[in-house]
């Protein structure tokens, strides 16, 4: 009896260690830093910004209070994948996240985590994978800060 709960102990720390592995390796794979000054920032927000015609589905209002869209308008397609493009004016450096929704279902707060350096955190803006993928693929939220930061984040 004591070899078979000693195995059943070596499983589940091999389990939980592969688990671990999987969690580190695609929350490593999906944050990129690059040094890039304000001009180069800018174009590369724009060329994400063009292709969403749509109003972001959070919007911060002029006194700071947060703004949802409809809770029941749809943007069509399904999203699979939250990305995130972050610029920090002080450090020159451009953060982009990508993670796929699947993994915020599952690992919701390991999300935080693959979404570290960004400043973007869903909590505060009071989303769920469930509500993106509810409002389909599209614009969550395009933000400007007083201090030159940006932060857009989008689903598709």
């Amino acid at each position: 009896m004591a070899t078979s709960s000693r195995s059943w102990a070596v499983a589940l720390a091999g389990a939980a260690l592969l688990g671990l592995t999987i969690f580190g390796a695609l929350a490593w794979r999906s944050v990129r830093v690059e040094q890039a000054d304000e001009t180069d920032a800018f174009r590369r927000f724009e060329e994400v910004r063009r292709e969403f015609g749509s109003t972001p589905l959070v919007h911060w209002a002029p006194g700071g209070t947060l703004t949802p869209m409809p809770a029941q308008v749809s943007r069509g397609t399904r999203p699979a994948k939250l990305h995130v493009l972050a610029y920090r004016s002080a450090e020159e450096r451009v953060i982009q996240a990508d993670v796929p929704l699947w993994f915020f279902k599952v690992k919701g707060p390991a999300v935080d985590y693959a979404l570290r350096g960004t400043g973007f955190d869903l909590t505060t803006l009071g989303l769920t994978a469930g509500d993106l993928e509810q409002a389909g693929a599209g614009l969550v939220l395009d933000e400007t800060r007083a201090n030159g930061d940006r932060l857009l984040a989008w689903t598709e």
